[in-house]
């Protein structure tokens, strides 16, 4: 691998968010908004307590459970009881899998999805809980140093990392719980989904799902910690995202995530990325 390979990758691992934290007071509180990521998110739940909601799946999870959160995907985690709570966190930029990656490994393997997953989830053995956390710890101290080395040492534990997390990830059941997410919300949620193009408001969506506006409204920002109205613009945001990458035009990108204002788009779009969406598709490159 050349230097300047060496030097990128370093330099996006330092912009990486990456943790492994104990925590004796913990707490989220009890309605964190969900969010999302431009990377994978690997989520390793410890010890304490979790529930986990991505999209319209709401789960408990159990430690020793490792979540995979793929790019672009709604989340967040509730932790309201305030006992002891250890996780590890890696966000994984979606380009650096495919540069370290070779003919004979190829990184990208447990990072494929299908057209209907929205996460993996898999629960490891005291053997693999153990060798996990000393390579991520590894790479953390790496990382957080400024000793002779420690650059390559990061690069060096990373790739460790992403091929252990292959091996759990290939070798391990997906697991498969219980949705508790109200119903109400999945309906809504997908009614959004299916209709991100149409004018959305809030009489439409009560009327989709069968439920009075007001019941609609406090249910939906109860179990997402958004309104109804910050989540279509998300999910507006995310959709134009994608279609800017894809190649289309910024016009295109605007009338085919559901934004009828095109001067509402481009202030929307910048406000929730940083970039004009005329730079996105580049910047993302």
């Amino acid at each position: 691998m050349s230097n300047k390979h060496n030097d990128y990758i370093y330099s996006r691992l330092k912009d990486m968010d990456c943790f492994h934290k104990t925590s004796d007071n913990y707490s989220t509180g009890g309605n964190p908004p969900y969010h999302r990521h431009d990377e994978y998110e690997i989520y390793l739940f410890m010890k304490g307590n979790s529930t986990l909601y991505i999209e319209d799946n709401c789960h408990r999870l159990s430690p020793n459970d490792m979540v995979m959160i793929y790019p672009g995907t709604f989340h967040r985690n509730i932790v309201t009881e305030t006992s002891s709570y250890e996780r590890i966190v890696i966000s994984i930029p979606e380009e650096i899998i495919g540069t370290l990656s070779s003919e004979q490994t190829n990184l990208d393997e447990c990072f494929n999805t299908t057209a209907d997953e929205i996460s993996k989830i898999i629960h490891i053995t005291p053997y693999g809980l153990k060798r996990f956390t000393k390579i991520a710890d590894n790479f953390l101290t790496a990382l957080q140093s400024d000793e002779y080395g420690s650059d390559l040492m990061s690069v060096y534990f990373f790739t460790e990392l992403l091929i252990y997390i292959n091996n759990l990830f290939q070798n391990s059941e997906l697991k498969n719980y219980d949705n508790i997410m109200p119903p109400l919300v999945i309906d809504a949620m997908k009614y959004i989904e299916d209709n991100l193009t149409d004018e959305l408001t809030l009489d439409r969506l009560g009327t989709a799902v069968n439920y009075s506006t007001n019941y609609l409204r406090v249910q939906f920002k109860r179990h997402t910690g958004l309104s109804l109205r910050e989540y279509i613009l998300e999910k507006r945001i995310e959709r134009a995202k994608k279609l800017l990458m894809d190649g289309k035009n910024v016009s295109d990108a605007c009338l085919m995530s559901g934004f009828n204002d095109y001067s509402n788009f481009i202030r929307s779009f910048k406000k929730k990325t940083g970039i004009p969406p005329g730079h996105y598709a580049g910047a993302g490159r």
